[in-house]
């Protein structure tokens, strides 16, 4: 059983939660619980999160492919559940993945872990290692075949969950990863299609859809699943201040996240804030009506 394939079931499933009904996201969420238990130890020496888990048998550590799923499926399942505590995995997998894999003076994240960090390329203690022996270069995974580029999908990712935090580290590491990659992402868009995406995201700020509930009306999300909204984070959030600063200490946040400060409920109904390209609707308790300001309707 495979992180970074159980990744991407995991956000199949939770994506599949929002049009074809709850028992998909509830499947999303067991199989996420699944992953953590059993590959995810916070306090390991050498990644954080193994690669694969058999009968016991926990091998790793993981490579780029597992963490950037990983931790997309999280983030699926919070968007697909509202539960807050996938959030907080996800943000730890996006710290780990930094930590681990991105390299500042090169402006791109790898699909190792640095060889001079793991013990040299000479196969020292630690070193990545593959059936041919010890790797004497870190190599990337630039373009999508039958899964999608852990490159793309990190950038993507870290892009996406930037709105979570509040100093603004995870969207610079991905507008410089795309940067970095632009001739590539220019010469071939077809063959790059998740770094293509990330760049989007990157450009355009993509769309976010803020949800201030006790709970999401099944009404909203039947009307989210049906609408075609490419890309679109969707991040629910509880419906008053108090209940915000609940999460909060949950989560270990000092402060509110930019996607969820300052959009409390209002007269305690349900209510949405959508933006896109950096710019935010007034907030809306008809959720139609909220949606339809993408279109230019009001």
């Amino acid at each position: 059983m495979l992180a970074s394939w159980n990744g991407r079931a995991v956000s199949a499933s939770a994506r599949a939660g929002g049009t074809l009904g709850e028992p998909y996201a509830e499947i999303a969420r067991e199989a996420l619980d699944f992953c953590r238990d059993r590959l995810y130890d916070a306090d390991a020496e050498t990644g954080a999160l193994a690669r694969r888990w058999l009968g016991g048998d926990v091998r790793g550590p993981g490579y780029l492919d597992d963490y950037a799923f990983l931790a997309r499926g999280a983030l699926d399942v919070y968007t697909a559940t509202g539960d807050p505590e996938p959030l907080g995995f996800a943000l730890e997998l996006a710290d780990d993945l930094v930590d681990e894999f991105y390299d500042a003076d090169d402006g791109t994240i790898y699909f190792t872990r640095d060889l001079d960090d793991e013990g040299g390329a000479e196969g020292g203690e630690g070193a990545e290692t593959t059936d041919a022996g010890p790797l004497i270069a870190r190599p990337q995974e630039f373009t999508d075949r039958s899964t999608p580029s852990s490159l793309g999908v990190a950038a993507e990712t870290l892009a996406l969950l930037d709105g979570f935090r509040t100093d603004g580290e995870f969207r610079e590491i991905a507008e410089r990863v795309v940067t970095t990659h632009a001739d590539r992402i220019r010469g071939g868009p077809l063959e790059h299609a998740s770094l293509v995406r990330a760049a989007d995201l990157v450009e355009t700020g993509g769309i976010e859809v803020t949800i201030a509930a006790d709970e999401v009306p099944g009404e909203w999300r039947e009307t989210l699943g049906e609408r075609y909204l490419p890309g679109a984070l969707v991040a629910p959030r509880p419906a008053t201040a108090a209940g915000l600063d609940e999460w909060l200490d949950r989560l270990g946040m000092a402060e509110a996240p930019p996607i969820w400060a300052d959009r409390d409920a209002t007269d305690g109904e349900p209510t949405a804030y959508v933006c896109q390209g950096f710019t935010c609707s007034p907030p809306r308790t008809d959720l139609d009506a909220a949606l339809g300001w993408l279109g230019g309707d009001e």
